[in-house]
């Protein structure tokens, strides 16, 4: 099977590829971001082809594409309040971007382009933009000439999460907890969230992409609610921090009371029972990937942080 990730050098587009790698195929990581030597450190050496080049760039896509079984679109640019700024960039970013994926496989006859969606529970652009793709998904997906199976993913997390500039919870919280400092929540804390390890998320990801399905957008979570303050409390306890969490105003783009939780039901119709590693057993291995950083990375990010 000869697969392409697109943003295959990012977080989530980089567990892909890694379980992709577990099951034998051929990748091809496709990212403006990626070179020989960052693929070695995290792949291993000649482990996956290279693309370097911007998904805008239909050329480039089209020669990536040539050929392939399947492609996953993990590429974009994230934010909340951090797209504020550069609305006109997300649009290009995750709308155009997605389109020309969408219409690169289908020049290229690749059967097949696995899409994330996400929760549309924010009006922000972010969520906007994402929800735009996602109709365009649908769109294309309805002509019959590409597949495109879509996973609505809740929240990720694990090794390799970009510390910033987009604030993320788990490596907010690790890094500030790593820090000595007690851990910002926005808010009461009391908003949920739906915790997913990005290998497992992968793995499920690979299997719904493979199964044959056409239809309209899935869940994929653990299904397990928790709270911020559950998240914040857990990150310290692992880290053995007694720093303590302090509250700030919610973030512009975010509403408070926000409750989510996936629905996994039709995703295990589809793939039958889900197994997920325990939310414990997975922040540990998280909190070790970022303890073996540089501290001047840590440090950094921290700084940036409060700087905000």
């Amino acid at each position: 099977m000869r697969a392409v990730v697109v943003g295959g050098a990012g977080f989530l587009g980089g567990a892909i590829a890694e379980e992709l790698l577990r099951r034998g195929d051929s990748v091809v990581v496709f990212d403006e971001l990626v070179s020989t030597e960052r693929c070695a450190a995290v792949f291993g050496p000649g482990a996956v082809e290279i693309a370097a080049a911007d998904m805008l760039d239909a050329a480039a896509l089209s020669d990536a594409f040539s050929g392939a079984d399947e492609v996953y679109h993990l590429a974009g640019i994230l934010g909340t309040s951090e797209l504020e700024e550069r609305v006109q960039d997300a649009i290009i970013s995750n709308i155009a971007g997605a389109v020309g994926v969408f219409e690169a496989a289908i020049e290229c006859r690749v059967p097949r382009v696995f899409f994330p969606a996400k929760p549309n529970v924010w009006r922000n652009t972010y969520t906007i933009t994402k929800y735009a793709a996602e109709q365009f998904a649908q769109m294309y997906a309805a002509t019959g000439q590409v597949a495109i199976p879509t996973l609505r993913y809740f929240n990720g997390y694990g090794p390799r999460q970009c510390l910033g500039p987009v604030r993320k919870l788990v490596p907010t919280f690790v890094a500030q907890a790593l820090s000595g400092l007690p851990l910002t929540v926005y808010g009461d804390g009391q908003q949920t969230v739906d915790m997913i390890y990005s290998r497992d998320l992968a793995r499920h990801t690979v299997d719904f992409t493979r199964s044959g399905y056409i239809g309209e957008p899935v869940d994929l979570g653990r299904g397990v609610e928790m709270s911020v303050l559950d998240v914040a409390s857990a990150v310290n306890r692992v880290v053995g921090s007694d720093a303590g969490i302090v509250h700030l105003p919610m973030r512009r783009g975010e509403t408070p009371s926000t409750h989510l939780v996936a629905d996994n039901r039709p995703l295990e119709r589809l793939l039958g029972p889900l197994h997920f590693t325990d939310f414990t057993t997975s922040l540990e291995e998280t909190v070790v990937w970022y303890a073996r950083l540089p501290r001047d990375d840590i440090r950094g990010a921290v700084e940036a942080l409060e700087a905000a």
